[in-house]
Protein backbone atom coordinates (compact mmCIF):
# COMPACT_ATOMS: atom_id res chain seq x y z
CA UNK A 1 0.00 0.00 0.00
CA UNK A 2 2.81 2.40 0.85
CA UNK A 3 4.49 1.75 -2.51
CA UNK A 4 1.26 2.47 -4.41
CA UNK A 5 0.74 5.74 -2.47
CA UNK A 6 4.30 6.84 -3.21
CA UNK A 7 3.92 6.17 -6.95
CA UNK A 8 0.67 8.12 -6.98
CA UNK A 9 2.31 11.05 -5.19
CA UNK A 10 5.23 11.04 -7.58
CA UNK A 11 2.91 11.08 -10.60
CA UNK A 12 0.94 14.02 -9.24
CA UNK A 13 4.14 15.90 -8.48
CA UNK A 14 5.45 15.29 -12.03
CA UNK A 15 2.25 16.65 -13.56
CA UNK A 16 2.54 19.76 -11.36
CA UNK A 17 6.10 20.38 -12.56
CA UNK A 18 5.06 20.01 -16.20
CA UNK A 19 2.17 22.48 -15.69
CA UNK A 20 4.48 25.00 -13.99
CA UNK A 21 7.01 24.75 -16.83
CA UNK A 22 4.27 25.30 -19.40
CA UNK A 23 3.09 28.44 -17.57
CA UNK A 24 6.64 29.84 -17.53
CA UNK A 25 7.02 29.27 -21.29
CA UNK A 26 3.68 31.02 -21.97
CA UNK A 27 4.76 33.97 -19.81
CA UNK A 28 8.10 34.29 -21.62
CA UNK A 29 6.40 34.11 -25.02
CA UNK A 30 3.82 36.80 -24.26
CA UNK A 31 6.49 39.05 -22.73
CA UNK A 32 8.61 38.86 -25.92
CA UNK A 33 5.61 39.88 -28.01
CA UNK A 34 4.90 42.86 -25.78
CA UNK A 35 8.46 44.16 -26.29
CA UNK A 36 8.96 44.49 -30.08
CA UNK A 37 11.80 46.95 -29.51
CA UNK A 38 13.98 44.00 -28.55
CA UNK A 39 13.46 42.43 -31.99
CA UNK A 40 15.22 43.33 -35.21
CA UNK A 41 13.37 45.19 -37.95
CA UNK A 42 12.97 41.94 -39.90
CA UNK A 43 11.51 40.17 -36.86
CA UNK A 44 9.13 43.05 -36.17
CA UNK A 45 7.96 42.99 -39.78
CA UNK A 46 7.33 39.23 -39.71
CA UNK A 47 5.46 39.44 -36.41
CA UNK A 48 3.24 42.27 -37.62
CA UNK A 49 4.76 44.82 -35.26
CA UNK A 50 5.68 47.20 -38.09
CA UNK A 51 3.00 49.84 -37.72
CA UNK A 52 1.37 52.06 -40.26
CA UNK A 53 2.03 55.50 -38.81
CA UNK A 54 0.90 54.59 -35.31
CA UNK A 55 1.45 57.46 -32.89
CA UNK A 56 4.17 56.60 -30.36
CA UNK A 57 4.25 57.57 -26.69
CA UNK A 58 4.34 61.29 -26.09
CA UNK A 59 7.85 61.10 -24.67
CA UNK A 60 9.17 60.16 -28.13
CA UNK A 61 6.65 61.87 -30.37
CA UNK A 62 4.36 64.83 -30.61
CA UNK A 63 4.39 67.59 -28.05
CA UNK A 64 0.77 67.99 -27.00
CA UNK A 65 1.28 71.76 -26.90
CA UNK A 66 2.38 71.73 -30.54
CA UNK A 67 0.06 69.48 -32.56
CA UNK A 68 1.76 70.48 -35.85
CA UNK A 69 4.72 68.23 -35.03
CA UNK A 70 5.12 64.88 -36.76
CA UNK A 71 5.35 61.82 -34.54
CA UNK A 72 8.66 59.99 -34.25
CA UNK A 73 9.56 56.80 -32.43
CA UNK A 74 12.93 55.28 -31.68
CA UNK A 75 13.03 52.22 -33.91
CA UNK A 76 16.49 50.83 -33.29
CA UNK A 77 20.01 52.10 -33.79
CA UNK A 78 22.15 53.21 -36.69
CA UNK A 79 25.66 51.75 -36.71
CA UNK A 80 28.41 54.08 -37.88
CA UNK A 81 31.92 52.84 -38.67
CA UNK A 82 34.34 55.38 -37.18
CA UNK A 83 37.82 55.80 -38.71
CA UNK A 84 39.67 54.99 -35.46
CA UNK A 85 37.08 54.04 -32.82
CA UNK A 86 35.42 51.17 -34.68
CA UNK A 87 31.64 50.81 -35.00
CA UNK A 88 29.55 53.14 -32.83
CA UNK A 89 25.77 53.36 -32.47
CA UNK A 90 23.38 56.29 -32.44
CA UNK A 91 19.58 56.15 -31.97
CA UNK A 92 17.46 55.69 -35.10
CA UNK A 93 14.19 57.63 -35.04
CA UNK A 94 11.45 56.73 -37.53
CA UNK A 95 9.17 59.52 -38.70
CA UNK A 96 5.45 59.06 -39.23
CA UNK A 97 5.11 61.20 -42.34
CA UNK A 98 2.21 62.22 -44.53
CA UNK A 99 1.91 60.41 -47.85
CA UNK A 100 -0.17 61.85 -50.67
CA UNK A 101 -0.05 58.87 -53.01
CA UNK A 102 -1.94 55.59 -52.98
CA UNK A 103 0.94 53.70 -51.37
CA UNK A 104 1.55 54.35 -47.67
CA UNK A 105 4.64 52.49 -46.42
CA UNK A 106 5.26 51.50 -42.84
CA UNK A 107 7.05 54.18 -40.87
CA UNK A 108 9.61 51.52 -39.84
CA UNK A 109 12.23 50.09 -42.21
CA UNK A 110 11.48 46.65 -43.59
CA UNK A 111 14.94 45.34 -42.73
CA UNK A 112 17.87 46.23 -40.51
CA UNK A 113 19.86 49.27 -41.57
CA UNK A 114 23.38 48.65 -42.91
CA UNK A 115 26.51 49.92 -41.18
CA UNK A 116 27.40 53.35 -42.55
CA UNK A 117 30.94 53.94 -43.74
CA UNK A 118 32.83 57.21 -44.08
CA UNK A 119 30.91 59.12 -41.37
CA UNK A 120 33.09 60.74 -38.72
CA UNK A 121 31.40 61.60 -35.41
CA UNK A 122 33.80 62.58 -32.61
CA UNK A 123 33.45 60.11 -29.76
CA UNK A 124 33.06 63.00 -27.31
CA UNK A 125 29.98 64.21 -29.23
CA UNK A 126 28.35 60.97 -30.33
CA UNK A 127 25.75 61.17 -27.55
CA UNK A 128 24.45 64.38 -29.15
CA UNK A 129 23.31 62.82 -32.40
CA UNK A 130 20.36 60.87 -33.70
CA UNK A 131 19.54 59.53 -37.17
CA UNK A 132 16.07 60.33 -38.54
CA UNK A 133 14.44 58.17 -41.21
CA UNK A 134 11.38 58.95 -43.30
CA UNK A 135 10.66 55.57 -44.84
CA UNK A 136 9.69 55.77 -48.48
CA UNK A 137 9.14 52.15 -49.52
CA UNK A 138 10.21 48.55 -49.13
CA UNK A 139 13.92 49.24 -49.55
CA UNK A 140 14.58 52.98 -49.27
CA UNK A 141 13.96 56.06 -47.20
CA UNK A 142 15.32 59.54 -46.50
CA UNK A 143 18.00 59.60 -43.83
CA UNK A 144 19.15 62.69 -41.94
CA UNK A 145 21.44 63.43 -39.00
CA UNK A 146 20.35 65.92 -36.35
CA UNK A 147 20.68 66.50 -32.60
CA UNK A 148 18.58 63.85 -30.89
CA UNK A 149 16.50 66.41 -28.96
CA UNK A 150 15.29 68.14 -32.14
CA UNK A 151 11.66 67.72 -33.19
CA UNK A 152 10.22 66.90 -36.60
CA UNK A 153 7.79 69.65 -37.57
CA UNK A 154 6.66 68.28 -40.92
CA UNK A 155 7.47 65.34 -43.17
CA UNK A 156 5.67 64.70 -46.45
CA UNK A 157 6.06 62.68 -49.64
CA UNK A 158 4.00 63.89 -52.60
CA UNK A 159 2.36 61.95 -55.39
CA UNK A 160 5.28 62.90 -57.66
CA UNK A 161 7.81 61.55 -55.16
CA UNK A 162 8.83 64.95 -53.88
CA UNK A 163 9.96 64.97 -50.25
CA UNK A 164 10.10 67.69 -47.63
CA UNK A 165 11.21 67.27 -44.01
CA UNK A 166 11.49 70.10 -41.49
CA UNK A 167 13.00 69.90 -38.01
CA UNK A 168 13.73 72.44 -35.30
CA UNK A 169 15.43 72.91 -31.97
CA UNK A 170 12.54 73.03 -29.45
CA UNK A 171 14.59 75.30 -27.20
CA UNK A 172 14.95 77.84 -30.04
CA UNK A 173 12.52 77.35 -32.95
CA UNK A 174 14.54 79.81 -35.03
CA UNK A 175 17.17 77.09 -35.33
CA UNK A 176 15.77 74.66 -37.87
CA UNK A 177 16.55 72.36 -40.76
CA UNK A 178 14.84 71.75 -44.11
CA UNK A 179 15.43 68.81 -46.45
CA UNK A 180 14.00 68.85 -49.97
CA UNK A 181 13.92 66.28 -52.77
CA UNK A 182 12.18 67.39 -55.98
CA UNK A 183 11.22 63.82 -56.86
CA UNK A 184 10.02 63.35 -60.43
CA UNK A 185 8.81 66.95 -60.75
CA UNK A 186 11.03 67.92 -63.69
CA UNK A 187 10.02 71.57 -63.64
CA UNK A 188 10.66 71.86 -59.90
CA UNK A 189 14.10 70.28 -60.19
CA UNK A 190 15.03 72.41 -63.21
CA UNK A 191 14.21 75.70 -61.46
CA UNK A 192 16.07 74.68 -58.28
CA UNK A 193 19.13 73.55 -60.25
CA UNK A 194 19.24 76.96 -61.93
CA UNK A 195 19.09 78.76 -58.59
CA UNK A 196 21.75 76.78 -56.76
CA UNK A 197 23.97 75.96 -59.76
CA UNK A 198 24.23 79.20 -61.79
CA UNK A 199 26.59 77.53 -64.25
CA UNK A 200 23.56 75.48 -65.38
CA UNK A 201 21.58 78.58 -66.37
CA UNK A 202 21.84 77.92 -70.13
CA UNK A 203 20.56 74.38 -69.71
CA UNK A 204 17.69 75.67 -67.56
CA UNK A 205 16.75 78.21 -70.22
CA UNK A 206 16.90 75.51 -72.89
CA UNK A 207 14.27 73.60 -70.89
CA UNK A 208 11.99 76.63 -71.11
CA UNK A 209 12.30 77.32 -67.39
CA UNK A 210 13.29 80.37 -65.39
CA UNK A 211 15.12 80.14 -62.07
CA UNK A 212 15.31 82.64 -59.23
CA UNK A 213 18.88 83.87 -58.69
CA UNK A 214 20.29 83.64 -55.19
CA UNK A 215 22.88 85.87 -53.52
CA UNK A 216 25.39 83.60 -51.81
CA UNK A 217 27.61 84.81 -48.99
CA UNK A 218 29.86 81.89 -49.85
CA UNK A 219 29.66 78.99 -52.26
CA UNK A 220 32.05 76.05 -52.67
CA UNK A 221 31.85 73.31 -55.29
CA UNK A 222 32.49 69.97 -53.58
CA UNK A 223 32.29 68.17 -56.92
CA UNK A 224 30.48 68.56 -60.24
CA UNK A 225 27.12 67.68 -58.69
CA UNK A 226 27.41 69.09 -55.16
CA UNK A 227 27.85 72.55 -53.64
CA UNK A 228 28.00 73.92 -50.11
CA UNK A 229 26.94 77.49 -49.42
CA UNK A 230 25.81 80.14 -46.95
CA UNK A 231 22.93 82.57 -47.47
CA UNK A 232 21.43 85.39 -45.44
CA UNK A 233 17.69 85.42 -45.95
CA UNK A 234 15.87 88.54 -44.84
CA UNK A 235 13.10 86.47 -43.24
CA UNK A 236 15.46 84.41 -41.07
CA UNK A 237 17.07 85.35 -37.76
CA UNK A 238 20.25 83.41 -38.54
CA UNK A 239 22.40 82.60 -41.52
CA UNK A 240 21.42 79.71 -43.73
CA UNK A 241 24.05 77.01 -44.13
CA UNK A 242 23.31 74.52 -46.84
CA UNK A 243 24.32 72.02 -49.48
CA UNK A 244 22.64 71.03 -52.74
CA UNK A 245 22.91 68.15 -55.20
CA UNK A 246 21.82 67.66 -58.81
CA UNK A 247 22.01 64.86 -61.35
CA UNK A 248 20.66 64.48 -64.87
CA UNK A 249 19.70 61.26 -66.59
CA UNK A 250 17.90 60.53 -69.84
CA UNK A 251 14.42 60.83 -68.38
CA UNK A 252 14.62 63.15 -65.40
CA UNK A 253 16.48 65.81 -63.47
CA UNK A 254 17.20 65.10 -59.82
CA UNK A 255 17.64 67.78 -57.17
CA UNK A 256 17.96 67.61 -53.39
CA UNK A 257 18.96 70.17 -50.80
CA UNK A 258 19.59 70.49 -47.06
CA UNK A 259 19.50 73.91 -45.37
CA UNK A 260 20.03 74.72 -41.69
CA UNK A 261 19.36 78.09 -40.09
CA UNK A 262 21.53 78.47 -36.99
CA UNK A 263 23.76 80.97 -35.14
CA UNK A 264 27.44 81.06 -36.02
CA UNK A 265 28.24 79.59 -32.58
CA UNK A 266 26.69 76.32 -33.79
CA UNK A 267 28.52 76.25 -37.11
CA UNK A 268 30.37 73.02 -36.26
CA UNK A 269 27.12 71.23 -35.40
CA UNK A 270 25.66 72.39 -38.69
CA UNK A 271 28.77 71.28 -40.58
CA UNK A 272 28.41 67.75 -39.18
CA UNK A 273 24.81 67.66 -40.43
CA UNK A 274 25.88 68.88 -43.86
CA UNK A 275 28.74 66.38 -44.05
CA UNK A 276 26.23 63.57 -43.44
CA UNK A 277 23.93 64.95 -46.14
CA UNK A 278 26.74 65.11 -48.70
CA UNK A 279 27.35 61.38 -48.13
CA UNK A 280 23.65 60.51 -48.59
CA UNK A 281 22.02 63.39 -50.51
CA UNK A 282 19.24 61.38 -52.15
CA UNK A 283 17.04 58.41 -51.24
CA UNK A 284 18.92 56.02 -48.95
CA UNK A 285 18.70 52.40 -50.13
CA UNK A 286 18.90 49.91 -47.26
Amino acid sequence: MRRISFEKYRGQNGRSLILAAAMILILLFTTSLSNPGAMSADQQHESGELNQNVEPPRSEGVDSANPSQQATVQCGVLKVAQPTEGIKQIPLYCISGKFHGEYVPSNLPYRDMPVLEGISLPISEISRWGAYLLNGGSNHGYLMLAPRDWKVISAEIGMNGSVKVEMQDPANPGIHMSYLDAGTCMGCATRMIGSYFPEMKKWVNDQGSVSEPLVFESRTELNKHMVQFTLKKNTEAFKTYGAAYWLLDQDNAQFTMLEVEAPEAQAQIVQTMLDFYTKYPAAFVY
